[in-house]
């Protein structure tokens, strides 16, 4: 596939050119039609308004996600139902190979 042609089939792979084209294009347009400015002071003047509050979201937002935590019964249960699934699925495997070993 050449890169000034893309495939008709729509499948583009990982990195999808019409997109992202697409998405420049409407950044572009949103920066050149003055858009900008009227967003900024907003946000600006939640900051000042808030300031607490932006200073915590930032904080939280610093610090990156959270490990889960998981109690010991939950772990408990979930061991629990993996071994039953497992359990489930031997079963069902023995009784294949015991019914094809029974046809020879």
């Amino acid at each position: 596939m050449k890169p000034d042609k893309p495939t008709q089939d729509g499948n583009q792979g990982e990195g999808d050119r019409i997109s992202a084209r697409r998405y420049n294009r409407h950044v572009r347009e949103f920066v050149a039609g003055g858009k900008v400015e009227p967003f900024a002071r907003e946000a600006e003047t939640y900051v000042e308004r808030l300031p607490g509050d932006a200073e915590r979201a930032e904080r939280k937002a610093s610090r990156g996600p959270h490990p889960t935590r998981v109690s010991i019964d939950e772990l408990v249960a979930k061991g629990h139902t993996v071994l039953d699934r497992l359990q489930a699925l031997l079963h069902r495997a023995k009784g294949r190979f015991s019914r094809r070993s029974d046809r020879r």
